[in-house]
């Protein structure tokens, strides 16, 4: 990966995917990282700000939920992704250093996707899944979003707190 191009380097990621990635959840993280590149690349002169991050961020969610066909409340990946995009925004507007404001992101994150066990799965493959089983369990697709999520705020701190 181009590291030294954060906006490449999510584009790749993104190839990486759509290449290994199986179902629609592959589509849908190729479609994620596509959209945050785009995003990025427009706002990218030099480095790219906590503030585009987050752009990007929503730029994502909504690339998704365009494709996807859903939105919060549809227990996917997005209850995982649409609070935390929110929190990211309100803390940095907040005036809350970057690394915090992420870390306190992903707490949004992982509580959103395990919101979901208290929703009715209206898209993805949970619509398969009789509702009595579900309500046992958070879904799949919002649990991994929200722990790749929290991986990366992690990796923000750490990276933070070695400069």
């Amino acid at each position: 990966y181009p590291l030294n191009d954060a906006a490449e380097t999510v584009n790749e990621i993104g190839a990486s995917i759509r290449r290994v990635m199986g179902g629609t959840s592959g589509i849908l993280y190729h479609i994620f990282c596509k959209a945050a590149y785009a995003k990025l690349k427009a706002s990218s002169k030099s480095g790219i700000t906590s503030k585009q991050w987050a752009e990007a961020l929503e730029a994502s969610i909504a690339a998704v939920s365009k494709y996807g066909g859903a939105t919060a409340g549809y227990r996917t990946m997005l209850d995982a992704l649409i609070p935390a995009a929110a929190v990211l925004q309100e803390r940095l507007s907040a005036g809350i250093d970057p690394s915090t404001a992420f870390i306190l992101s992903s707490e949004a994150a992982i509580a959103g996707a395990e919101s979901t066990k208290h929703m009715q799965a209206q898209a993805g493959r949970s619509t398969y899944i009789s509702p009595e089983i579900l309500a046992s369990v958070p879904d799949p697709g919002a649990m991994a979003a929200a722990a790749w999520y929290r991986a990366a705020a992690l990796a923000v701190k750490d990276m933070y707190q070695a400069s």
